[in-house]
């Protein structure tokens, strides 16, 4: 991590062993799960032991391949299969050897806030254990990334991240780890996806191989309706999709999904997150002005723009 961005100089670990003392004895601790990791186009990443047999990392740190190399904590190597990638959320599942490496220990219950000291850790190719330090500059409620996966809650450090770091975990000062470092999902500063964002993912994942999500088949824009109300206009409709065997047409208005009132795209986003696919939902809309109920059966969303 850094003050400002990557390039940016260090920041002082002093800053931080003001309050903590020194911090060798958590990073060490927590240096015990992290391993390094290797691709031949991504180059050298960093990942974090889950439990027993399961390693995490950012989809961001290993691109599209389908095996990595895995540097131990004690200082084995092993070339690992990814199990599953979630781009959304820039998440990665590896599954490595189960003596790989302990769970990373966590921190459960307090609440953190900006200011508050942290550290990344991570391991290079060869084994060598490195960090960085520095503090969470915001934090808030969940989110959506721009790449639409959803964020349990805004862990944003004060600066970037440096090389070696991309998939490290992240640490308050006393070693207890709070989540996984990504840099590829805001321009300026690293993000930190939260505990409950990975464990989400990583069963998904572990599962599935992918994140299965709610889908419609639409493409729509958020509309204005009156004084107060808005909606959803329903501006195309993919081939053979539910919203199309359905009947809806271009140019309906959503107003409701499931009895959920939609005014913008994220709201949809966040209401077929929550249903499973398969699922019967009663679309409340407009046609030509006139109110109509219809009925969807919710499909899987595939690699595409839709909703």
């Amino acid at each position: 991590m850094s003050a400002a961005s990557p390039s940016s100089s260090p920041t002082p670990a002093a800053d931080a062993r003001e309050s903590t003392g020194s911090l060798a004895a958590p990073v060490a601790a927590l240096g015990a799960s992290v391993v390094g990791l290797a691709t031949r186009r991504r180059g050298a990443a960093a990942g974090v032991v889950l439990r027993p047999g399961v390693v995490v990392t950012t989809a961001s740190a290993i691109g599209h391949a389908d095996k990595v190399r895995v540097a131990a904590p004690g200082g084995d190597t092993q070339t690992a299969a990814v199990r599953g990638v979630d781009p959304s959320t820039d998440l990665a599942v590896i599954e490595v050897a189960a003596e790989t490496g302990p769970a990373a220990e966590r921190r459960l219950g307090d609440s953190l806030q900006a200011g508050d000291a942290v550290f990344a850790v991570g391991r290079e190719p060869s084994g060598l254990l490195h960090a960085s330090f520095g503090r969470l500059g915001a934090v808030g409620t969940a989110w959506r990334t721009w790449r639409g996966g959803s964020v349990d809650a805004l862990l944003r450090l004060d600066g970037g991240l440096y090389p070696g770091l991309n998939g490290a975990p992240v640490a308050d000062a006393s070693g207890r780890w709070i989540g996984v470092a990504s840099a590829a999902l805001a321009r300026h500063h690293g993000i930190v996806l939260p505990l409950a964002t990975v464990d989400r993912v990583v069963d998904q994942l572990l599962q599935h191989g992918r994140i299965v999500r709610g889908y419609l088949g639409i493409a729509a824009q958020a509309v204005a309706l009156g004084r107060d109300g808005r909606g959803l206009l329903v501006a195309g409709l993919a081939d053979d999709s539910p919203a199309a065997r359905a009947g809806l047409l271009v140019g309906d208005v959503i107003l409701s999904v499931g009895g959920q009132p939609v005014g913008d795209v994220e709201t949809l986003l966040a209401l077929l997150g929550g249903e499973p696919v398969g699922a019967r939902v009663g679309l409340h809309l407009l046609r030509g002005g006139q109110p109509l109920d219809v009925v969807v059966d919710i499909g899987e969303r595939p690699a595409s723009r839709c909703h």
